[in-house]
C-alpha cells in the first residue's frame, strides 16, 4: 500500500469523524448526539480492520462522476472494445454513425430475431466478453409475443453454445413515438412493445442472460427520426452511457 493511499484514506476517515463531531447529520439520522464519540471510535476501528484497497474501491464507487453530460462519446470504442452488439437497424447505426467499430456491430436493417443466427460464426470468431442484443422493431408486426420469445430463447441458447463464457445482455425493445409510428402500422404501439419487453425479461430469466430495461433511455420525442421508430445520435449517448453503468 502506497503512503499516499494510506494518507488519503486517513484523511477521509478523519474528515468523516470531524463532520460527526461537529454535528453534521442527515435529517433522518438515527444516531443520537450523545452517542457520536462512541459511534465514531467504533467506525474508525471497523475501517482499520479492513483492507484499505477495498475501502478505497468502495469510496471511488460513491464518488464516481455518473453525469451523462461528462460522458465522452469519443471514448466509447475503447469502453466497448470487448462487446458485440446484435440487432436491427437501430443497432446498425452504431457503426453507420461511426460510434463503434464495424466489427463490434452485427446488425442489419430489417433484421428479425429469427435471422440473427447467421451471426453465430462471427461471434465465435470474435470471442467477445459481452454481447448486447436488441431486437423487436421489426418483430412486433411479424410475430406474436410468444413466437418472439420462442425465437429469442433459440438465439440466446445458440450463442451460449458457440461461446459458453460470453455474458449476454438483453435490451428491452425501445418505445416508439406512437403519434407517428402507429400511422404506418397500428401494431407498432407502446402497449405491444411492453408485451414484447415482458417476453424479453422472461427470456433472460429462462436462459441466464441479463435483462436491461429501456425505461428512460428516450428522454424526449425530439430524439426520434421522422418515422417515430428510429433514433438520432443523442439517443445513442443515452444508451451507451446507460450500458457503461449497468454492464
Amino acid at each position: 500500500m502506497k503512503k499516499s493511499k494510506v494518507l488519503t484514506m486517513t484523511a477521509i476517515l478523519i474528515s468523516g469523524s470531524m463532520m460527526i463531531g461537529s454535528k453534521v447529520f442527515a435529517a433522518n439520522s438515527s444516531i443520537k448526539i450523545k452517542e457520536n464519540p462512541e459511534w465514531t471510535i467504533n467506525f474508525l476501528k471497523r475501517q482499520a480492520d479492513q483492507n484499505l484497497d477495498d475501502v478505497e474501491a468502495e469510496i471511488n464507487k460513491v464518488n464516481k462522476d455518473t453525469s451523462i453530460t461528462k460522458f465522452n462519446m469519443a471514448s466509447v470504442k475503447g469502453i466497448f472494445e470487448d462487446v458485440v452488439f446484435l440487432g436491427d437497424s437501430i443497432t446498425e447505426y452504431l457503426k453507420q454513425g461511426n460510434i463503434l467499430d464495424a466489427s463490434s456491430v452485427l446488425a442489419m436493417k430489417g433484421e428479425h430475431i429469427n435471422q440473427a443466427s447467421k451471426h453465430l460464426e462471427e461471434i465465435k470468431n470474435l470471442k467477445p466478453k459481452q454481447i448486447v442484443i436488441l431486437y423487436g422493431a421489426n418483430d412486433i408486426n411479424a410475430y406474436s409475443p410468444e413466437k418472439y420469445k420462442e425465437e429469442y430463447i433459440k438465439l440466446v441458447k445458440s450463442i451460449q453454445k458457440v461461446d459458453p463464457g460470453v455474458k449476454i445482455y438483453l435490451q428491452a425493445p425501445l418505445p416508439v413515438n406512437e403519434s407517428v409510428a402507429s400511422k404506418k402500422d397500428m401494431r407498432i404501439n407502446n402497449d405491444n412493445i411492453k408485451m414484447f419487453s415482458d417476453k424479453v425479461k422472461e427470456v433472460a430469466g429462462e436462459t441466464g442472460a441479463q435483462f436491461l430495461s429501456s425505461d428512460g433511455l428516450i428522454t424526449s420525442n425530439d430524439l426520434y427520426e421522422p418515422d417515430g421508430i428510429h433514433l438520432k445520435y443523442d439517443f445513442y449517448k443515452n444508451w451507451l452511457f446507460f450500458l457503461s453503468e449497468n454492464m
